[in-house]
């Protein structure tokens, strides 16, 4: 948020118990976006969170005007039409709530989208009782803050089941 009278800039991160990066292993890029999205629906149907909240951390709208216009990538223009079918068109700047039956399809665009704009950086997902907030990179690294003493116990727990293996 930015204070025009003040000219300064005021951010808010919440506060964070634990923090942890994790990787996928895989031998190529040959459908890793479907094993990707996968694990990070499995493991939020095992920590019975039933929606994630997808929101970026600055004023920017979803879609660029050159990400839209794009015709050189089968996948990105497939990811912008899944959008643009969910009224998260050019113009759409807000958060997206997608319940997590509904989560392996919409991280498959999402992480084409941060794959393929350079400009599609700082966008988090967020469980609704706030106790776990993720980030995909393009490499397709993902971060899990985790924001209670609570959440870090079960999520380490839940984690294990997945095929995600901690960074170092």
């Amino acid at each position: 948020m930015r204070d025009f009278e003040g000219d300064k800039e005021i951010s808010f991160y919440p506060k964070i118990y634990s923090h942890h990066w994790f990787e996928l292993e895989h031998k190529s890029n040959a459908g890793f976006v479907k094993i990707l999205s996968s694990e990070i629906s499995n493991l939020f149907k095992n920590l019975n969170v039933e929606s994630l909240i997808f929101f970026g951390d600055y004023d920017r709208n979803w879609i660029s005007k050159f990400t839209e216009s794009r015709i050189d990538n089968k996948s990105l223009i497939k990811s912008v039409d899944f959008f643009k079918k969910h009224k998260i068109a050019r113009k759409f700047n807000g958060a997206v709530k997608v319940n997590v039956t509904e989560l392996e399809e919409f991280v498959r665009h999402f992480y084409v989208l941060t794959q393929c704009d350079g400009g599609f950086v700082y966008y988090h997902f967020l469980d609704e009782n706030e106790n776990l907030l993720g980030y995909i990179h393009y490499s397709g690294e993902v971060r899990f803050d985790i924001l209670t003493q609570e959440m870090d116990k079960v999520f380490l727990e839940k984690i294990n089941r997945t095929n995600f293996l901690l960074k170092t």
